[in-house]
């Protein structure tokens, strides 16, 4: 009987460390996340290319592509997490024939930029700040737009807190409404509510690898430092458990400025522009020409 118990107490340690292990692997894993090959660019679709490279103020290096137009717009666009910047270039069939430059670039840990922890948009919004000052040089005098996705627009958001960050439009599509709040949803969107539930622990082991505490991360907040002259278009999923619809309702209500919400219906994170193109497509011209951008 002794031995039973021993080897039952011996099983149970050794299943019970290797569930903390996949915890923490799970959580190192989400902020050093594998590459994702870029998949289109501009230069594929027609539109002549260049490339970029700069370094944040932190000492990372942030590569990317512009499209010049002949306009007076800048649309620099911020991908979501585990993408790249491929993410927003079909846009460049919709906006540069109309005179807009278009500025693609990859996040830090992502694509072909340097390799830094992701922090989900705190620090990438430095890649942000650096980007924007290149832009101001390479179109001086242009008025710049962001375009941004998710991880990418929590970034934009917070970027437009501190010197260098200022925008005339903000695009905003799944910015979640606190850093916490997609993290505690992050498990049900990828897997569902069973493996959500045994994945809880990453919840208490992410802040020890973070450096922070993801509470402290609130783009409601930023949004609501942002000025009255800037215009804010936000396109939400009517289905998104990493931002419901009250959190979505109180992003709109903190921007102080002109502002406008789009919800596609049944849409999950990210993916109304998929389910509704032409819906996208509208409200995002539509948005530029009615303050004047396009």
């Amino acid at each position: 009987m002794e031995i039973v118990i021993t080897a039952l107490v011996t099983l149970a340690v050794l299943l019970g460390l290797i569930y903390v292990g996949v915890q923490v692997g799970a959580v190192w894993a989400s902020l050093y996340p594998i590459r994702i090959h870029h998949f289109l660019s501009p230069g594929m679709m027609g539109f002549k290319q260049s490339n970029f490279e700069v370094t944040t103020a932190d000492e990372v290096v942030i590569r990317g592509w512009a499209t010049k137009g002949e306009g007076d717009l800048v649309v620099v666009c911020a991908h979501g997490y585990l993408v790249n910047r491929s993410q927003w270039v079909p846009v460049a069939q919709q906006l540069v024939p109309k005179g807009a430059s278009m500025v693609f670039f990859d996040h830090r840990g992502h694509g072909n930029s340097g390799k830094a922890k992701v922090t989900l948009g705190r620090d990438e919004s430095q890649d942000v700040l650096a980007v924007l000052k290149w832009v101001r040089s390479e179109f001086p005098g242009k008025k710049v737009a962001m375009l941004a996705s998710s991880m990418g627009a929590v970034a934009s958001c917070l970027a437009t807190k501190e010197p260098g960050g200022e925008v005339d439009a903000l695009i905003l599509d799944g910015p979640y409404r606190s850093m916490k709040e997609a993290s505690d949803a992050w498990w049900l969107f990828l897997a569902g509510a069973g493996v959500a539930k045994w994945m809880r622990p990453t919840a208490w082991i992410g802040p020890w690898f973070l450096g922070f505490r993801p509470e402290e991360i609130r783009v409601d907040n930023a949004l609501a430092e942002v000025g009255e002259s800037v215009p804010v278009l936000f396109f939400f999923g009517g289905a998104d458990p990493i931002v419901p619809l009250a959190s979505a309702k109180l992003l709109e209500e903190s921007v102080k400025g002109p502002v406008k919400a789009v919800t596609f219906e049944g849409s999950t994170h990210g993916a109304g522009c998929i389910h509704y193109p032409a819906i996208f497509r509208e409200e995002l011209e539509n948005f530029l020409v009615r303050h004047k951008l396009l």
